[in-house]
């Protein structure tokens, strides 16, 4: 078995990781799972904390994200979208609980 080695004097290349957005994936997954339970009648309390939580993980990430040059600007928005629908849903069941 034979190793490579680079020739003196040349060093291996340094590779960076991109960096990430916690806040954004964060605020990802809590819209995923309070839109899914903001759609349950007796469950969708839970989605209340849970979508406003991911609309204030999603503008912090949003922020973040401008912030930092390469950070992903995707999974904020999209989990701030998703909290957003989510809160609407719920808003709706209590509007129409109460309207009966």
């Amino acid at each position: 078995m034979t190793h490579y080695f680079p020739p003196q004097g040349q060093p291996y290349p340094v590779y960076q990781a991109a960096p990430s957005n916690g806040m954004g994936v964060t605020a990802l997954v809590l819209g995923i799972v309070g839109l899914v339970f903001s759609f349950i009648p007796l469950i969708g309390v839970i989605a209340w904390p849970l979508t406003v939580l991911g609309v204030i993980f999603g503008g912090v990430g949003i922020s973040n994200a401008g912030k930092t040059p390469g950070m992903p600007k995707g999974p904020a928005v999209a989990g701030l979208v998703c909290s957003l629908v989510g809160l609407l849903v719920c808003i709706i069941w209590v509007a129409s609980v109460s309207a009966t």
